[in-house]
């Protein structure tokens, strides 16, 4: 079989290529692999079902939104609903070829300026839209069940108080008013760190936050920030409860609060008590370990990250455990996908409202700080 030659504007593109330079180059294959993604599938309206309000089954077909999704009416009762499930980027300004290519630039690892300068939009935007991306992916994951041997494990990170007291002037459009910075109402020192983040003291201590994170047979991923410091068996809990089948084995290393979580709660436990047990056999920790260098890489490319936004970037770094050896794009169109049905927008004003985690208040120091602190 004869191999297929190219044709003569084929090889005058080509020679075209070669003359650009290698910004230009990235540029030209950038535009190319756009057709590659598969737009998502426009979803048929969805059939009646039972009215949320009375569940009532007698409904009717009422119209639709300006977005052009059906409505219905309960013949009971006489109140409306919607159908539960949308794209994430319904109610925005912005068609939905703009949201797909910033899906797309994101997942590329472009920042908040280049996705701004992409597409022409506002950082501002930009910000809110990754957030809305990374909520919706959080709300997707809270039915997650992980099965059969499950290596969990936690890993710790910085108090990170990322921002300044001019932040929420700077990104919302009101008044300004007069706001102290963050790092003051949340930090034991109420001292100012670079990039916000800092621990004044060596080892595991209260001024690192926890998130443990778990690894099922199955493949399936859970994890989010659950405490200050060393963890509890109530802090593992309050991150695990709900998400441990029944056939689950706990692979952990020789952690205390596991062991007590795993009498607490009659669960199988296998404990690796050294670092070469944990990295080879039939049991290991190799997975939970790799999970945890993405995260800590992931925090490291958006040069940190806010302690209040840290559940959002765990299920990115959870997606993207959870979609191993796939290319870009092909990882791109499966997020689209996601995207285009999701059980709950979130909101601007919700997002804008956005509240360090209740535990990091509760190990505050109500004290003055001492002298030996530096002063703000």
């Amino acid at each position: 079989m004869k191999k297929p030659k190219l044709s003569k504007e084929a090889l005058e593109a080509y020679k075209a290529l070669l003359k650009l330079s290698e910004e230009e180059q990235k540029l030209v294959f950038r535009k190319v692999s756009q057709s590659e993604i598969a737009e998502p599938v426009q979803e048929q309206p969805k059939e009646k079902g039972n009215c949320p309000h009375c569940g009532g089954s007698h409904v009717s077909r009422y119209g639709k939104t300006p977005a052009g999704y059906q409505r219905f009416i309960c013949v009971d009762c006489r109140k409306t609903f919607g159908v539960k499930e949308r794209p994430v980027w319904i109610g925005s300004h912005f068609p939905k070829e703009v949201w797909i290519e910033y899906i797309r630039l994101m997942n590329t690892g472009a920042t908040l300026k280049d996705l701004a300068e992409a597409l022409d939009i506002n950082v501002t935007t930009a910000f809110y839209w990754r957030h809305k991306i990374l909520t919706a992916l959080k709300d997707g994951k809270s039915d997650a069940v992980l099965e059969e041997h499950t290596q969990a494990d936690e890993t710790f990170t910085y108090l990170n108080t990322k921002g300044n007291k001019n932040a929420s002037n700077n990104l919302h459009r009101y008044e300004p008013t007069s706001r102290d910075p963050d790092y003051k109402s949340v930090r034991k020192s109420a001292h100012r760190h670079g990039r916000g983040s800092c621990s004044s003291i060596r080892g595991l201590n209260q001024g690192l936050v926890c998130t443990p994170f778990a690894i099922g047979g199955n493949e399936i991923c859970w994890g989010k920030p659950s405490n200050m410091g060393a963890p509890t068996a109530d802090d593992l809990d309050a991150v695990y409860a709900g998400h441990l089948g029944e056939s689950v084995i706990l692979i952990t290393d020789a952690s205390t609060a596991a062991r007590k979580y795993a009498e607490d709660k009659d669960l199988p436990i296998i404990q690796l008590k050294s670092k070469t047990e944990s990295r080879q056999g039939k049991y290991n920790l190799q997975k939970i370990n790799k999970l945890h260098s993405t995260f800590k890489q992931d925090l490291a490319r958006f040069y940190g990250v806010s302690t209040k936004y840290l559940e959002n970037y765990a299920n990115l770094t959870i997606f993207k455990q959870e979609t191993p050896s796939i290319s870009g794009i092909a990882r791109a169109t499966l997020l689209v996908e996601k995207l285009s049905n999701v059980p709950r927008v979130a909101r601007w004003k919700d997002l804008r409202g956005t509240d360090y985690p209740s535990f990091v208040y509760e190990v505050l120091d109500k004290n003055e700080p001492s002298k030996n602190e530096v002063s703000t």
